[in-house]
């Protein structure tokens, strides 16, 4: 391999997370929520889980595999 090439890694499998400041985020790729509470929401992945940490969140829509939480968003983990 040449300086400056490197293999990219398998992004078809990975969720895809678009935020709107700390009050919005969506998430694409979801199959299923592990934990709803008004603190802490939890949304499994094919890949991992992906936990929301804040105040006042709420699960806004879910469609297919896609979920949009509402609140204030404080903390995101990803946990593998």
């Amino acid at each position: 391999m040449k300086r400056n090439e490197f293999s990219a890694p398998d992004m078809g499998s990975l969720p895809l997370i678009e935020m709107l400041g700390n009050r919005r985020i969506s998430i694409e790729g979801s199959t299923g929520i592990l934990l709803y509470e008004e603190s802490c929401i939890r949304i499994n992945t094919s890949k991992m889980v992906v936990s929301f940490g804040g105040r006042g969140l709420r699960v806004r829509c879910i469609g297919g595999s896609c979920v949009e939480v509402e609140g204030v968003v404080t903390e995101i983990k990803f946990i593998f």
